[in-house]
């Protein structure tokens, strides 16, 4: 026969046992909750992460375009500064020219005129005596860019002599 005392220990223990079950499932599920909280978490900084890296792809992009537009604008300006200077008989004057005239590609992205300027200078020496036959020579790129007309310009000096034999 069982005392009184031992049944209440049995009990007890069973008791203890299915609280035990108990507090297993419920820590189950909210172990089964932190893993749904930390996907969430995981896929709100891949996101965030991935939101960044596409905003910086597309900066480098309009960046690079940038940077390859006005290098073609300095390589125009810098062809037609060379047609200036190296012209034999230099003479006072403008000259306005279409682009296409200079590159010969009617498929360019950029179309414009580009004008050359040659004016007479006055300059002196260190002990101030005239420097004759100096010019000023400018060159303006004019293009159009959404609807709105930009410039950009080159000017060197040069000896009117400097290429005669």
């Amino acid at each position: 026969m069982k005392s009184p005392g031992h049944s209440h220990q049995l009990s007890a223990g069973r008791k203890l046992r299915a609280g035990y079950r108990s507090l297993r499932a419920g820590y189950r599920s909210l172990r089964a909750g932190y893993v749904m909280m930390e996907i969430v978490i995981a896929l709100g900084l891949f996101s965030a992460v991935a939101v960044s890296l596409v905003k910086a792809l597309h900066m480098t992009s309009l960046t690079a375009s940038t940077i390859q537009n006005e290098m073609q604008i300095e390589r125009i300006l810098r062809s037609a500064m060379t047609d200036a200077i190296s012209t034999p008989n230099l003479e006072e004057g403008r000259e306005t020219v279409d682009l296409t005239e200079i590159t010969g590609d009617e498929m360019s992205f950029f179309t414009g005129q580009v004008e050359t300027i040659v004016e007479p200078m006055e300059l002196e020496n260190e002990d101030g005596q005239l420097l004759q036959k100096m010019f000023r020579i400018e060159v303006i790129f004019y293009w159009q860019v959404d609807g709105e007309w930009r410039q950009q310009s080159a000017e060197t000096w040069r000896y009117a002599n400097l290429y005669q034999p």
